[in-house]
């Protein structure tokens, strides 16, 4: 009996610290936006739209696993589904931190640190933030995430056969669902495929296993097409659908619209005598890529249907596929310099102004310089360490958002919100150097108070 309660006792204060984690996590989430009413911008109207319908013809553009999370909420309550959309939003968020929590010790680190660490991720403005939002971006966090640490236990137990498929088939089903929330996310399965055929070499395992990842990975996508093909036959998606905005508006952000003469956008420029304005935008290399000062005006005064002329970005791709290319990954290195969106004004009521500071300060500076440095040491760390699971499937999935997300996105102001897919897994690994550093310098006050002792 005694040997039971010794158990039932350890079990339970087992439990305390991650409950306790959970609910400060949770708490301060709330806190940073007390009357739970999401931000809705024209994206998020798009999903709402397609939850209320998802035979309407906003399904051409946007997957349904969002709307369906919507959906959820308008059933669990109709009158107040958008403050139950936030208190999902914020448990989640909370849940995956705890779940970090225990990933941070399993990589070695104490568990005071692994706290520590985990809370500065839980307390992450740009999460935060985007969890009190209509928009995809948070849930795609969330599936990206779930799939790189199913993904990194299938490669660490790559050689137990039962486990091997439970992970595999976990994986494959955030993938998918990845996939279905937002579909830049649908090539992101080629990074743990790659992982896995250099960590663990091509054989006939391999191959039966990238097979599962990649029929988990699409099946999600083609049964959502085959649905939109039985319920609205006339429409037509083409790739340009997601990808014309972005090529538009780099070209002319590089001064290439001179390129895409002859097509409407083109004509109305001139019409509008906006060309000459046009021409005059070049791309300046700089550590933060920052906007041209007049550039988001010019950008906004375009009416939505020239702004995605198609005709425009076929001649871009065309003429000058080589300098719209370069002109795309020119702001690259930015999506890791860029800073942070934060909670408003209105969040954190009673907050001290100082402690306000102090929070604003504090993450501004981890974002830059320090994020970029951090993730370098931290890739050395894993290198260094063999940890090759983690070194190179985080490194692939890090390349492919950050390049896929330079490729299609306007310009640099608009990553702090795509940012928000790596979010967590950029902040894990970062940390990583800031607690094998506390750990070691606590070891050492440790060793020299014994010493005096």
């Amino acid at each position: 009996m005694k040997n039971f309660w010794g158990k039932v006792y350890f079990y339970f204060r087992g439990l305390i610290e991650p409950i306790a984690f959970f609910l400060i996590v949770l708490a301060f989430s709330l806190w940073s936006n007390p009357n739970l009413s999401p931000q809705i911008s024209p994206d998020g109207q798009g999903y709402w739209e397609l939850a209320k319908n998802f035979k309407s013809e906003v399904s051409l553009i946007r997957p349904f696993f969002f709307s369906f999370f919507i959906k959820l909420c308008m059933v669990i309550g109709q009158e107040n589904w958008q403050q139950i959309f936030s208190i999902l939003q914020i448990i989640l968020h909370s849940s995956l931190c705890t779940i970090l929590l225990f990933s941070f010790r399993e990589f070695g680190l104490k568990r005071v640190v692994s706290f520590l660490l985990s809370l500065l991720i839980g307390f992450n403005p740009n999460l935060i933030f985007y969890a009190n939002y209509l928009l995809a971006d948070f849930l795609l966090a969330i599936l990206t995430t779930l799939s790189w640490i199913f993904g990194t236990k299938l490669l660490k137990k790559y050689k137990n056969k039962n486990l091997r498929y439970i992970y595999t088939v976990l994986t494959g089903i955030f993938f998918g669902l990845a996939a279905v929330t937002k579909p830049v996310s649908i090539l992101m399965v080629l990074c743990l495929i790659i992982s896995l055929a250099i960590i663990h070499k091509l054989n006939l395992n391999l191959f039966k296993l990238s097979c599962l990842l990649l029929l988990l990975n699409f099946s999600f996508h083609f049964s959502w097409n085959e649905y939109k093909k039985l319920h609205n036959p006339k429409l037509k998606f083409s790739i340009m659908e997601f990808i014309e905005n972005g090529i538009n508006m780099t070209a002319i952000r590089a001064g290439l619209v001179d390129s895409g003469e002859g097509t409407p956008l083109y004509n109305y420029l001139e019409k509008n005598n906006l060309i000459e304005e046009a021409r005059k935008f070049k791309i300046k290399l700089s550590y933060t890529m920052d906007t041209q000062s007049n550039y988001l005006q010019f950008k906004s005064s375009l009416p939505w249907d020239i702004a995605n002329d198609k005709h425009f970005a076929y001649a871009i791709i065309k003429n000058v596929p080589f300098e719209i290319f370069l002109a795309s990954i020119s702001n690259w290195h930015s999506f890791f310099t860029k800073r942070s969106f934060f909670p408003g004004h209105n969040s954190f009521p009673k907050m001290p102004d100082f402690i306000r500071f102090l929070y604003v300060y504090l993450y501004s500076i981890l974002y830059r310089p320090l994020l970029l440095i951090l993730l370098t040491i931290s890739f050395y760390i894993f290198w260094r360490k063999r940890l090759p699971e983690l070194f190179y499937y985080s490194l692939f999935l890090i390349i492919y958002a950050s390049l896929i997300t330079a490729l299609f996105t306007p310009q640099g102001g608009e990553f702090p919100r795509y940012r928000v897919w790596l979010e967590y897994i950029l902040w894990f690994c970062s940390l990583i150097p800031i607690g094998i550093s506390i750990q070691s310098l606590t070891n050492k006050i440790k060793h020299i108070w014994q010493t005096f002792q």
